[in-house]
């Protein structure tokens, strides 16, 4: 399932994460990093350590909502 995907179901179809990955755990990791997309950039800079995964996140949001801060 691509991000795209899942970014649609919960932002624009409504699903929680907790319904999302109940109904995909093969992509449990991807909706949880779907998830953190509605987290202050500001935010997500001080919590999350792994270098990669917060490049990945900050690129989603970019992806999905343009400029980020």
């Amino acid at each position: 399932m691509t991000y795209e995907k899942l970014f649609k179901l919960k932002f624009e179809k409504g699903y929680s994460t907790n319904e999302l990955i109940e109904k995909f755990p093969d992509q449990a990791e991807k909706v949880r990093e779907i998830a953190l997309l509605q987290i202050p950039t500001s935010v997500l800079k001080r919590t999350v350590a792994e270098e990669g995964v917060l490049e990945r996140i900050l690129g989603l949001k970019r992806k999905f909502f343009g400029r980020v801060a």
